[in-house]
């Protein structure tokens, strides 16, 4: 009927892939996003979680593999722009505004007890999560891994996709790479998602190492990509903690 028709859980608006969550926006414009736990890939391939819907004027609420994003409307440039708000544990199968308030469901009724946030039904048998958008900031730190090449077919000097890097706390990288010779690692950084692309470094991978690298604190981009000098199958490997 038409509640079903209008307010289904659309499927298929991002594909999870081995490394990231890969998203490709009105513009055809190819963005990648960090995986959370496993779980998720089932919940979200078969359309159980909702994943996108319009919370506030201009301001969409974007639901991806265990966490909360916020995203601009496409005319403020959309996936461009994404901020992760928050990882949490729940299955949340959807959410909505509702007289001001932001309501998430696929709550435990369990958390009731020590949640001020979580309202349980009066037979215990349902909850729902209730407050305002800006206590998303409150499940959980933004958390992640993954990466746009995965034991990826790379070829010499074409750019990976971007990932997300904005936003997150302690960041980690590994480069490692299949060839018999050194290949040099070129990686850009996006400060704005404007696609402004800059020269971050530029790392020399030894052939069966892995090369390591910590972002400082200071580090500040939205996103990031790599590109190699030489065809090769390559790992550029991300965790956010």
């Amino acid at each position: 009927g038409f509640i079903r028709e209008q307010f289904a859980i659309p499927q298929q608006v991002v594909e999870v892939e081995k490394g990231s969550v890969l998203v490709v926006d009105d513009k055809d414009r190819r963005w990648r996003l960090p995986l959370g736990e496993e779980a998720y890939t089932s919940l979200t391939g078969r359309g159980v979680l909702r994943i996108c819907r319009e919370v506030a004027t201009e301001r969409d609420l974007f639901s991806c593999h265990g966490t909360f994003y916020e995203l601009p409307a496409e005319n403020a440039d959309g996936y461009a722009k994404i901020r992760p708000v928050a990882t949490h544990h729940y299955r949340i199968n959807d959410y909505a505004s509702y007289r001001g308030m932001l309501v998430l469901t696929g709550v435990t009724p369990g958390e009731g007890k020590q949640n001020p946030h979580v309202i349980v039904s009066e037979d215990g048998k349902a909850a729902v999560w209730a407050g305002v958008i800006d206590d998303l900031w409150k499940l959980g730190k933004p958390t992640g891994k993954g990466g746009p090449w995965v034991n990826s077919d790379v070829k010499a000097k074409i750019a990976s996709d971007p990932y997300l890097i904005g936003f997150y706390d302690q960041r980690e990288l590994t480069l490692s790479h299949s060839s018999a010779n050194d290949v040099n690692i070129t990686i850009e950084i996006d400060p704005t998602g404007n696609g402004d692309w800059m020269k971050y470094a530029v790392y020399t991978v030894q052939p069966r190492q892995e090369q390591r690298h910590r972002f400082p604190a200071s580090f500040q981009a939205r996103w990031i990509r790599f590109t190699a000098s030489a065809d090769t199958q390559a790992t550029a490997w991300l965790s956010y903690d």
